[in-house]
């Protein structure tokens, strides 16, 4: 960790943190009663945007810089990350004397619904789950969706409970529907993704180069490099399925909270995704905003 005088001033709660690994490197200014200020770097372009809205919708000042073997995975980047973080959020938190301890936020966003719940309990423990569209059935008389009937909301089945499915540990394979797309595309046409990745792709427009490519090749070229709107959406659904519990299950475990996500409804990946780091972001500034009492909020007088 960084030492710096200024940062152990009586009662500010922030200070500067630092994790080195062969795989990342990560360096974290955390104010926990900032003004959600914020400057993210982390080499992936949609991660700084959810960072952004957790720092916005916490009110938390958050500086990081931090690279990764990306160009391997993001799973390494983004784990440190929250790992960084929850210890951060940990150690400001102190002896928990005199907080709110407990958060919950309900928040949409366009059509998702994300509410989250946290105890800063000084024990780990993550849930995170989405509502299966499964269990609904269509309203022959309107086309609308009905809710099926759940028998009771103590049952846990199969990882489910009372209709939702648990995602603590990823999503099935099988639910990735554009994900499933991109990869019958890349299949189909792999000979050619094969011969137009042998070509550099910054002297592309050179006219030698050019010249090796077919019509449909260049056009295929296309689609695959230039498409922007899907591979956002791509890069969006990857979040949902891989990212968001691997986040969000190292920062719990480190900043020893208990933290439950559910995901009640949504149709986009980036909607339901940014609604997920905005409620986290509310519930968690709840639970650490200070009440003015002076006590510890449980009847072991310890947190």
């Amino acid at each position: 960790m960084l030492k710096d005088k200024k940062f152990k001033d009586e009662g500010l709660r922030k200070d500067k943190f630092q994790r080195k690994t062969k795989e990342t490197d990560i360096e974290l200014y955390l104010n926990i009663d900032g003004n959600g200020e914020y400057n993210i770097s982390t080499g992936v372009p949609f991660f700084n945007h959810m960072l952004e809205q957790l720092a916005k919708h916490s009110n938390f000042d958050i500086n990081l810089n931090a690279k990764g073997d990306i160009e391997i995975d993001l799973h390494h980047l983004i784990e440190d990350t929250g790992i960084v973080l929850g210890q951060a959020v940990n150690k400001l938190a102190g002896e928990k004397k005199g907080i709110n301890r407990y958060g919950f936020a309900s928040v949409p966003m366009d059509e998702a619904l994300v509410q989250t719940t946290v105890d800063f309990s000084g024990r780990a423990y993550f849930a995170y789950h989405y509502y299966n569209n499964d269990n609904y059935d269509d309203d022959a008389r309107n086309g609308s969706k009905i809710k099926k009937k759940t028998s009771s909301l103590s049952i846990i089945n199969n990882n489910r409970h009372n209709g939702f499915d648990d995602l603590s540990g990823g999503f099935p394979l099988s639910k990735r529907k554009l994900t499933n797309k991109f990869n019958n595309f890349n299949a189909k046409h792999k000979h050619l993704i094969h011969k137009i990745n042998s070509i550099n792709s910054e002297n592309f427009d050179d006219s030698a180069q050019l010249s090796q490519l077919s019509n449909n090749e260049k056009e295929l070229k296309t689609k695959l490099f230039n498409s922007e709107l899907l591979y956002n959406e791509l890069v969006a659904e990857i979040f949902f399925y891989d990212y968001v519990n691997i986040f969000f299950e190292a920062f719990c475990k480190n900043a020893l909270i208990n933290l439950h996500i559910n995901v009640m409804y949504g149709n986009n990946y980036h909607h339901i995704t940014e609604a997920t780091f905005k409620s986290c972001a509310v519930s968690i500034s709840n639970a650490l905003r200070k009440t003015g009492r002076n006590n510890i909020l449980s009847t072991k007088g310890i947190i």
